[in-house]
C-alpha cells in the first residue's frame, strides 16, 4: 500500500515536472507576441501623437500588465534621469526579461535591444520601417516558438509521466 502511494506520488512528481518544463515554451510564445502588441502600438503612437519618448512610453504601458509594458515603463522612469535612451533601454530589457526568468531566447533578446538602438534615430518613416522589421523578426520568432511548443512542449509532457512510470516500475 504505502509503496502504491509512493510510485503515485513519484509519477505525479515527475509528470508534474515534465508539465513545467513544457509550460516555458507556453511562456516564451505569450511573451514574444506581448512584444508583438506592444511594438505595433508603440509605432503607432509614435507616429501619430508625436510625444516625447518618455511620455509615450508612461502612457503605453498603462495599457496593459505584462513584460513588454514593464519594459515600456522601467524605460519611461529611467529616461526621466537620464537622457541617454540606449543605456534606459539595456537596463529596461535586463529587468524585465533576464533579471525575472523569462523564457526569451537569447535571439529574442538581441531583436529587442537592437530596437532599442534604433528608436528615436531617424524620421517617421525610418522608424517604420525599422519597426516593419522588428515585427517581421518577431514574426519569425514566434513561428518558431509554436512549432518548439508543439514539439518539444509535448515530449517534456510525456517524458515527465514515462521517467515517473519507468522510475515507479523500478521500485515495485
Amino acid at each position: 500500500m504505502l509503496k502504491g502511494i509512493l510510485c503515485l506520488i513519484i509519477v505525479f512528481a515527475c509528470g508534474g515536472l515534465g508539465l513545467l518544463k513544457a509550460q516555458t515554451y507556453s511562456a516564451r510564445l505569450e511573451d514574444l507576441a506581448d512584444l508583438k502588441d506592444m511594438i505595433h502600438i508603440l509605432q503607432t503612437e509614435m507616429s501619430y501623437r508625436k510625444d516625447p519618448l518618455p511620455n509615450a512610453f508612461a502612457r503605453i504601458a498603462s495599457y496593459k500588465d505584462n513584460r513588454a509594458m514593464d519594459l515600456l515603463r522601467r524605460c519611461s522612469d529611467s529616461m526621466k534621469e537620464s537622457l541617454d535612451l540606449k543605456q534606459c533601454w539595456e537596463q529596461a530589457v535586463k529587468y524585465a526579461y533576464e533579471k525575472s526568468g523569462s523564457c526569451l531566447t537569447g535571439e529574442d533578446l538581441v531583436i529587442l535591444k537592437d530596437l532599442g538602438l534604433q528608436l528615436g534615430k531617424s524620421d517617421i518613416k525610418g522608424q517604420a520601417a525599422m519597426f516593419a522589421l522588428t515585427e517581421t523578426k518577431l514574426e519569425n520568432q514566434i513561428e518558431q516558438a509554436t512549432k518548439e511548443k508543439e514539439s518539444k512542449g509535448k515530449m517534456y509532457k510525456g517524458l515527465g509521466f514515462s521517467i515517473g512510470i519507468v522510475i515507479a516500475i523500478i521500485l515495485i
